[in-house]
């Protein structure tokens, strides 16, 4: 609402001020300025540019551009063309454009601000780079916002539909703009200014989670970045875990509890502890395979939603425990051309010519052919059995829930206006929702929930949650590590690819993939069959 009224306030500016110069001007029909299209047909014959130019109104981002250069130039056309007048007709332009239009000592000149016949003002080429700079700027920050930002895939969890070196696009308007948490922050860095290792943001000013309207909601098999929900809290100096598996793993290997352990992480002297609102958090980017209200589970290795098989992506990394007869383990060469990824190192101790590798199904027939195997059978871990005894599966309480990667679930993601009925088994598995996401204090006390300081025995969801994997399931920390993802952290849709770069390639001409620039990701990786999404 805040935002609404900010915007109402800032176009209602602009076409009062612009009524006042349209009726400066002796224009007869001044009440077009609270028409767009005839406002800004007017706009051109005052400042002398071609009619057409206000068909670029209806093109995200380049309206934007747009938008600023009329009022710098109506600006301009009243002779105010200092750097501070124009930044001051863009940014203040719903106080700034009614002065112009109803203050009696401000005359209209004409556009460039000389009157006709006039030769053109001179502006020294300091003052030009300025103004370039800082429109490019302030342009760009705004379509980064509003419209798409680039991004480029740092890890492997989504081979092989994702690959490392992938460039991409994401689009911030399919799903609607999101408005910054903290707006006062530095262009073009997340969170930390590179080289100087600060906050590149400022919480001073701390908005309420809002978005501009969209084209579509989040779907399944939709490939989405998000904020990282578990980076609400980091450890600086070591960022790749999650701070709650670093919690974890310190009372693991100290054999102390949560609290003690989480003591020892904030007062050891090398780490230092810090929190992140959630527009500056981690961007991850994940296939959406379920959203609010649908039933997830795994079993065996299968994903299922709604108690049906879901997508399964064509090329999709799964695991395989292999027993290579004896002396015939392949070489280097054909292990790197069959894409075998040995995780053999993450079960600890096997016999000799046993290997787990994560495989194409495709790559599998390959080595099936070459009947160098005794055995080679899908691998997955069995149902009930602990991955390792650190509890960081979701929910993290192995005491009730002796889930794994492969055997998880059910679970009900949950859904805005969805109410449920609180116990110690289900409280835990939507805990976080509750508490953190949505931000309610919650107290156990004599087998009775106390939500923000009242009794109660049910809660009722305020957010939207979506699940999402990658599409190498055995090689991606996702929402089986840390659970639901909140409508709130949702960043955009992966949109296209304009460039990859394979970096270990032999030379130049190899290292770029041809066959995958300008590739639309959802038309090529993303189907939106009906019986995978109903």
């Amino acid at each position: 609402m805040i935002l609404l009224c900010i915007i109402f306030i800032y176009m209602l500016g602009i076409r009062i001020g612009t009524y006042g110069i349209f009726k400066k001007l002796g224009i007869e029909q001044p009440w077009k300025a609270f028409v767009p299209v005839l406002c800004s047909n007017e706009w051109q014959q005052i400042i002398k540019q071609p009619s057409w130019w206000t068909w670029m109104l209806f093109i995200p981002g380049v309206n934007l551009f747009y938008v600023a250069s009329q009022l710098t130039e109506i600006s301009t056309a009243f002779r105010r063309h200092g750097f501070w007048e124009h930044f001051a007709s863009v940014m203040f332009a719903f106080v700034y454009i009614p002065f112009l239009g109803f203050s009696l000592n401000e005359k209209f000149i004409g556009p460039g601000g000389v009157k006709e016949g006039q030769p053109p003002l001179n502006r020294s080429a300091v003052r030009e780079w300025a103004d370039a700079i800082v429109f490019a700027i302030v342009a760009a920050t705004l379509i980064r916002i509003f419209v798409a930002e680039a991004y480029m895939i740092p890890t492997p969890s989504m081979e092989k539909t994702l690959l490392v070196g992938d460039f991409l696009f994401v689009s911030k308007f399919h799903y609607g703009a999101r408005v910054p948490n903290t707006p006062l922050a530095l262009p073009f860095v997340h969170h930390t200014v590179p080289v100087l290792n600060c906050k590149s943001y400022s919480e001073l000013i701390k908005l309420p989670y809002k978005t501009l309207p969209g084209f579509q909601k989040v779907k399944r098999n939709d490939m989405v970045v998000f904020n990282f929900p578990a980076g609400d809290t980091v450890v600086l100096e070591n960022q790749a875990p999650s701070y709650y598996d670093i919690i974890r793993y310190t009372a693991f290997s100290n054999h102390v509890d949560y609290t003690t352990a989480r003591q020892m992480v904030w007062s050891d002297p090398n780490q230092h502890v810090a929190a992140r609102p959630v527009d500056k958090r981690e961007n991850y980017i994940k296939r959406c395979v379920a959203v609010a209200g649908d039933k997830l589970e795994v079993k065996d290795g299968v994903l299922y939603i709604n108690d049906a098989p879901a997508y399964r992506p064509e090329q999709l990394y799964t695991p395989y425990m292999i027993v290579f007869k004896e002396g015939m383990i392949p070489t280097q060469e054909k292990i790197e051309e069959l894409e075998m990824e040995n995780i053999s190192n993450r079960l600890g101790a096997l016999p000799a010519n046993h290997f787990v590798v994560l495989m194409t199904k495709q790559h599998v027939e390959e080595l099936r052919a070459m009947k160098i195997t005794t055995s080679l059978d899908p691998f997955y871990y069995r149902k009930g059995e602990i991955q390792e005894p650190v509890e960081n599966i979701f929910p993290n309480d192995t005491l009730r829930y002796k889930w794994n990667v492969d055997n998880f679930g059910p679970v009900v993601l949950p859904k805005k206006g969805w109410t449920i009925t609180l116990t110690d088994s289900i409280y835990k598995q939507y805990e976080r929702a509750i508490h953190v996401y949505e931000n309610n204090v919650v107290e156990q006390r004599n087998g009775k929930f106390f939500v923000n300081g009242q009794e109660t025995s049910t809660y009722t969801f305020k957010m939207d949650y979506y699940w999402m994997m990658g599409d190498n399931r055995h090689n991606s920390q996702d929402s089986r590590y840390w659970g639901f993802v909140p409508e709130d952290h949702v960043v955009g849709k992966a949109w296209f690819i304009w460039m990859s770069y394979a970096k270990d390639a032999d030379n130049f001409f190899k290292k770029i993939r041809w066959s995958r620039l300008f590739s639309s990701i959802h038309g090529r990786w993303a189907p939106d069959d009906k019986k995978f999404t109903e």
